[in-house]
C-alpha cells in the first residue's frame, strides 16, 4: 500500500478499503483449503492481519523473508519483512514437516517492477501446498514473480493474474 493515500497525508481509509475488499475477493476466490500470500511491512502487520480476518482469512503461518540486500528507504529500513500465508480453513499441505519461518531470498525479478517480490519466496510456499494442476491466482502480479513461481514448482501448475497499473497489465517476464 504505497502512494498517494498510503496515510503520509493522514488519509489511510482508501488504501485500507482497498486491501479489505482485495482480501475479500481472494477469501472467495480461494478453493477450499487454498492459500493467499501476504506480503506485508512490519508496521503494518498487525492492520493487515485483522483485515485478513474480517475478511473470511485466518492466519496460518507467518514468514520472515530475510535479503542479503537491504532495500532502500526510511531510516530503518530493515533487510526482512513479513509474509503471511492465510486461508479460509486449514490449508491442504503437501507434507506435515516443520516448515521453516524465514527464507534468504535476493531479488531476482522477472521484470522491473516497484513493488516486486522474489519468485523462491512464492516457491517455497507452493511447494508446501499445491499439487499438480493447481491453480495460482495473482491480483497483484504485475513483475510476473508469481507466474515464475508456479512455472518452476513444475506440477503443471494453472496460473492467472492482473495488474491495475496498465504498464503490468500483462505479466508475463
Amino acid at each position: 500500500m504505497r502512494g498517494r493515500e498510503d496515510g503520509a497525508a493522514g488519509s489511510v481509509s482508501a488504501p485500507f478499503s482497498f486491501l479489505h475488499q482485495t482480501m475479500r475477493l481472494c477469501a472467495r476466490a480461494a478453493m477450499p483449503k487454498g492459500v493467499v500470500i501476504i506480503f506485508a511491512d512490519w508496521k503494518l502487520l498487525p492492520d493487515v492481519e485483522y483485515i485478513a480476518s474480517i475478511s473470511g482469512l485466518r492466519e496460518q503461518q507467518h514468514l520472515a523473508w530475510c535479503r542479503s540486500r537491504p532495500g532502500g528507504g526510511g531510516l530503518f529500513r530493515g533487510a526482512c519483512d513479513p509474509v503471511l500465508v492465510a486461508s479460509r480453513t486449514p490449508p491442504d499441505r503437501v507434507d506435515k514437516a516443520a516448515a521453516k519461518n524465514w527464507l534468504i531470498a535476493d531479488y531476482e525479478i522477472p521484470r522491473a517492477h516497484p513493488y516486486s517480490k522474489p519468485p523462491a519466496v512464492i516457491e517455497y510456499v507452493l511447494r508446501r501446498v499445491c499439487r499438480r494442476g493447481d491453480l495460482v491466482l495473482d491480483p497483484f502480479a504485475g513483475s510476473g514473480a508469481s507466474r515464475v513461481a508456479a512455472e518452476n514448482v513444475k506440477l503443471d501448475l494453472t496460473w492467472r493474474g492482473c495488474d491495475a497499473d496498465p504498464v503490468f497489465a500483462e505479466a508475463g517476464p
